[in-house]
């Protein structure tokens, strides 16, 4: 392995490690591959913030179809909210 082939693999492991320790993708890299900062991807560094969002989400989805009164809908979101609250509350 010669010195350019390990600086490449040593930025390859410190971005994943960035991404995995602070929940974001590495500024940088975002902005030289032609991104903005509006389109860059953040990344939740715990499993209970990606219990919390998808509870955000299906809370959301829940009000939407109560005000479209799709209560058959409703009450499948409900069964999966039901199991997320256990799975956060032993977090």
């Amino acid at each position: 392995m010669n010195d350019e082939q390990l600086k490449k693999l040593i930025d390859g492991l410190a971005d994943e490690l960035v991404k995995r320790i602070y929940g974001v993708q590495n500024v940088e890299d975002a902005i030289d591959g032609g991104m903005n900062e509006d389109e860059m991807i953040w990344y939740a560094d715990r499993d209970d913030d990606h219990a919390v969002g998808e509870l955000a989400r299906l809370m959301t989805l829940l009000n939407l179809y109560t005000e479209r009164e799709e209560y058959e809908k409703c009450h499948l979101i409900n069964k999966h909210i039901k199991r997320l609250e256990k799975i956060v509350e032993n977090l």
